[in-house]
């Protein structure tokens, strides 16, 4: 298969290790959609920014990479105790919604109402970009090293000479 084209929503499964391409195909009847099983990929960034709407598990990396590229979100599950406030801030976030993979009908009900009002999809997309933190991982990454320098001179006792001649 080919790049990904726009008219293509991105799906992965519950266990995160397979992806599913969803397209809609103009030749079929309309309202049809052609699945096909990708297995897993290593080029989830090229079909994010191909897809209209994500539909996903609840996890924090993907829910903040479609967030960056504005990007509306079903979730599907979520493992307790570690990503239900993931959920949250996308339903409180106003770019996206929760319906149970116990649920597949009303997946893609929803889904198919997002993908059929255009005004809607633009608002959940902008909502979702508000969202977003692109440079989230640079700054995570920055924060670290921060910190890590910060300790590296406490255990070295540099920091005590600096608070000490920071003091006079």
């Amino acid at each position: 298969m080919g790049s990904p084209t726009p008219d293509q929503l991105v799906e992965s499964d519950t266990s995160a290790a397979s992806f599913e391409v969803l397209r809609f195909d103009e030749a079929a009847t309309p309202g049809n959609v052609t699945v096909i099983g990708l297995g897993f990929v290593t080029r989830m960034a090229e079909y994010m920014v191909a897809a209209d709407v994500l539909v996903s598990k609840a996890g924090p990396g993907t829910i903040a990479e479609a967030a960056s590229l504005s990007l509306p979100v079903m979730l599907t599950s979520f493992l307790p105790g570690q990503e239900e406030g993931n959920v949250d801030y996308v339903i409180d976030g106003k770019f996206g919604a929760f319906c149970s993979d116990t649920d597949p009908l009303g997946i893609a009900e929803e889904v198919s109402a997002w993908m059929l009002d255009d005004e809607k999809l633009a608002t959940l997309s902008k909502a979702a970009k508000s969202n977003g933190n692109p440079n989230a991982a640079a700054e995570i990454v920055q924060a670290i090293g921060d910190r890590a320098l910060k300790w590296k001179k406490i255990n070295r006792g540099e920091l005590d000479s600096e608070i000490s001649s920071q003091t006079r």
